[in-house]
């Protein structure tokens, strides 16, 4: 708010002098409604919209009210005896007999303070200021433009500034909203990456299937305690195959072992292209959605939100998640808890049993969990991946060693009594070097 804005207020409010306080709300921190008769009075101490002014509405007080309402209505009495502006900067004094309050719209010094008999009893955000009649150094020539129609009612600043703050939070919004779709697009690309390269897995299979193929027509060569079997291919005599067989099993279990493998990358062929397919359209329609952004208005903000799936940015009335989401490039999620709450509210209540839990063994730190279909077991690259980011959400530094245990979610049990320890069952050791690039492509929602 400008000198001359707030000039023109004070010069306004003169005509309230006289009517009684009628009660004070804080509908939230940066904002405290005072009733001054029949009429009431907006004080907003910071941000970009600092200002006091009429309203015509007196709001409602959250379930757990705020300190400095509640000390308004403790000790302000009798009616308005005063309304003053300090000369040359943005200071207002709204007096109440021995009780003021007074009101700083400075910028980085501006706040909100309650005097009583001259001592300063409850502030809107830190301490009172050295001296509460001085000027600041931010406030020395203020800009001094009226911005509102200034020969309207006192409500003028109330309709000006109410459409300026809804104007910034369409801008917010759709701010927010470009950054969510741009990630989003940006995710589908890097899964479509990595689909491609699971589509070049799948066609080795008649690569495997000739190797198992060549492996039965001379099953009856090799014994259990062969480890390597060298065959030639049915196909072409010059092409030989070197097989890795267990030796602590049958020859015929690499048999199983190379048909199962051909198998599964056969039929998961159609399922990666289905899957490529489904990620080109979602980018052709996020494409679409993000064209839309810059000209929708605020409503037209909210349906696009609302199919958009739910991210951080999103849930602006949402207390945020305690916890971390990372996204690899083959689409695969990790969770990381940030804290001694999200870490239990991870592995008790949002993971599943069949998920795997992951934490860094002997040294408090996050809690960890890979998401995977039921009965599914992460890979090897997955598992170190996520052990990557265990180590770098417990404070290990780069090149350090560490081992990180894992096992189900199922076989993680909390302790009784102590908040934040856990028993661990059926766990497996990795012994990890800290090593960050190792992550590079993977993204979090942070």
């Amino acid at each position: 708010m400008t000198d001359a804005e707030l000039q023109w207020v004070v010069d306004h409010l003169q005509r309230w002098v006289g009517r009684p306080f009628t009660g004070a709300w804080q509908p939230a921190r940066d904002r405290v409604v005072l009733g001054i008769g029949d009429g009431a009075v907006l004080i907003v101490p910071r941000g970009p919209f600092a200002r006091v002014h009429p309203v015509t509405s007196r709001p409602k007080n959250p379930p757990q009210p705020f300190s400095f309402q509640g000390a308004l209505r403790a000790r302000v009495r009798g009616p308005l005896t005063a309304v003053t502006k300090h000369p040359s900067d943005r200071i207002v004094d709204l007096a109440f007999g021995d009780q003021h309050v007074h009101v700083r719209v400075t910028g980085r010094s501006g706040g909100l303070w309650l005097i009583d008999a001259g001592v300063p009893v409850a502030a809107f955000d830190g301490p009172a200021p050295a001296s509460l009649t001085e000027p600041t150094s931010e406030g020395r020539n203020p800009r001094t433009a009226i911005r509102f129609d200034a020969s309207g009612d006192e409500l003028a600043p109330e309709r000006f500034f109410s459409k300026a703050e809804r104007e910034r939070r369409t801008t917010d919004r759709r701010t927010a909203m470009r950054a969510a779709i741009t990630r989003l697009i940006d995710r589908k690309r890097r899964l479509i990456v990595g689909l491609h390269a699971d589509l070049d897995n799948a066609a080795q299979a008649p690569k495997i299937r000739r190797q198992a193929d060549a492996l039965a027509a001379n099953l009856h060569r090799f014994r259990r305690g062969t480890s390597i079997a060298v065959v030639t291919d049915l196909e072409d005599e010059s092409l030989t195959w070197e097989i890795s067989i267990d030796p602590t099993r049958a020859p015929s279990s690499a048999l199983d072992r190379l048909y199962t493998k051909a198998s599964r990358l056969d039929r998961g062929v159609d399922r990666v292209i289905e899957n490529i397919d489904r990620a080109e359209a979602q980018i052709v329609k996020l494409s679409a959605d993000l064209a839309r952004v810059d000209l929708a208005t605020e409503e037209q903000l909210v349906d696009i939100a609302k199919v958009l799936p739910r991210t951080r940015t999103q849930a602006d009335d949402s207390p945020a998640r305690p916890w971390v989401e990372w996204t690899g490039p083959r689409g695969e999620r990790v969770l990381v808890g940030k804290n001694a709450d999200g870490n239990r509210r991870l592995t008790f209540n949002v993971a599943k049993g069949d998920d795997f839990w992951m934490h860094v063994r002997g040294t408090p730190g996050a809690h960890v969990v890979i998401k995977v279909a039921r009965d599914k077991t992460p890979d090897l690259s997955l598992l170190l991946a996520a052990a990557q980011l265990a180590l770098a959400a417990s404070g290990i530094t780069n090149g350090t060693a560490a081992d990180v245990q894992y096992t189900r979610v199922r076989n993680v049990r909390a302790v009784t009594g102590k908040p934040g320890l856990v028993t661990v069952h059926d766990e497996r050791v990795l012994r990890v070097i800290r090593d960050r690039d190792a992550i590079a492509a993977w993204t979090s929602d942070a």
